[in-house]
């Protein structure tokens, strides 16, 4: 095995030249060796070493090693330029993204403060693409002298391929992170494909995969992976409290959606889009919309049956929620009505808005919410 260093942003390494104080960070941005070790930030040539060591102990083929010794090799290397050498092994956070980056630039600037920031230069090692970002982040606490990257080299012959392959495997299996998207995901798509199949739905099953899939790659693409995990762990906080009753409550919305879905599915089967759009006005949003509501006034009840008074939100909310339904069932019975008499899509459309009580459904539901806001801040006002 062999490793190569890539320097940007200076000459050669021999070549630099030599300052006042200088710190040797290694990066981690998933903060593996924080999860291994049990903390985040390395300082010191010999702390360094010895968490190498017992990285390599533990994970000897992972490129975070490399990267601590070769910030090693750089420290001696920069101890006959510099009159004061650091080096520094900061990780971020498993989560990456936002929340990494924060908490590595805190970490370094807390770092940068002790070594003190006059006359301070940063030499950045890392294994992979984190560089560029944390350059970005750190050049407001002290001038980067020079970045290097370390790759790992060697020989792959079929079965290193394959010990390579299965040690991928491996640290997705471990890694909550990427076991959600590597296993979990394909799971919940095999699991149901294979149910649907076995009650003769294959071609609704592929459809529900690729919905799921899309699904996966939207949150993944977009960053919203933190959001959905915040949004699901808040569920099952709720749920917990009084869950005889919630479960029902969570029942009623999947029985309601699920219908909701099935009879629009089979609307879109016997007469193409058009019905699938009358199916879905009229009776699947309306059913998820009504489902949701169900649960928010059991939310409602189990709160004012243990003394809370700080319910307002949640009645607003079943307001909006239930007009919505009415709203958008007037809207889906007038538009089959519209389209029965011979009347295209688009002007059935418009005319259904228009002759519904849709909109009056949606001003009532948002003026009765706005009203119980206000009856809610005159009480705790006085």
């Amino acid at each position: 095995m062999a490793m190569e260093g890539g320097i940007k942003a200076s000459p050669e390494l021999g070549s630099l030249r030599g300052g006042n104080k200088a710190l040797i960070l290694v990066v981690d941005l998933d903060d593996d060796v924080g999860r291994l070790l049990g903390t985040s930030v390395v300082v010191g040539y010999e702390r360094v070493l010895d968490a190498a060591i017992k990285f390599a102990l533990e994970r000897p083929e992972d490129a975070d090693v490399n990267a601590m010794f070769s910030g090693l090799n750089l420290y001696h290397r920069l101890s006959k330029s510099y009159s004061q050498v650091e080096i520094a092994v900061v990780g971020g956070d498993e989560r990456r993204g936002i929340e990494a980056q924060r908490k590595l630039k805190e970490r370094v600037e807390e770092i940068a403060s002790t070594i003190g920031r006059d006359g301070l230069e940063i030499y950045l090692v890392s294994d992979g693409e984190d560089e560029i970002i944390v350059g970005q982040l750190i050049s407001s606490i002290a001038p980067i002298a020079a970045v290097k990257r370390v790759i790992v080299t060697q020989h792959l012959g079929i079965e290193s391929n394959y010990m390579l392959i299965l040690k991928y495997l491996k640290k997705v299996s471990e890694e909550p992170r990427l076991s959600v998207y590597f296993l979990g995901i394909p799971g919940i798509v095999i699991t149901v494909s294979a149910l649907l199949s076995l009650i003769g739905l294959l071609s609704l099953a592929l459809k529900i995969a690729l919905l799921v899939v899309g699904l996966a790659l939207m949150v993944y693409g977009f960053r919203l992976e933190n959001s959905v995990k915040s949004l699901i762990l808040k569920i099952v906080e709720d749920l917990r409290d009084r869950p005889h009753i919630k479960i029902g409550g969570a029942a009623v919305i999947a029985i309601t959606s699920l219908s909701g879905l099935m009879v629009a599915y089979y609307s879109y089967i016997s007469e193409g889009f058009i019905g699938l759009v009358e199916t879905a006005l009229a009776y699947t949003i309306p059913l998820v919309l009504g489902g949701v509501a169900v649960y928010v006034i059991i939310s409602i009840i189990v709160r004012a049956a243990s003394g809370s008074t700080d319910i307002s939100r949640h009645v607003a909310l079943a307001f909006v929620l239930g007009f919505s339904s009415l709203a958008f069932y007037s809207l889906g019975s007038e538009l089959e009505a519209f389209r029965a008499a011979g009347i295209g899509l688009p002007e059935a459309i418009i005319r259904s808005i228009i002759e519904s009580k849709f909109l009056q459904y949606i001003i009532v539901g948002a003026g009765s919410a706005g009203l119980v806001e206000l009856l809610s801040r005159a009480y705790r006002s006085s």
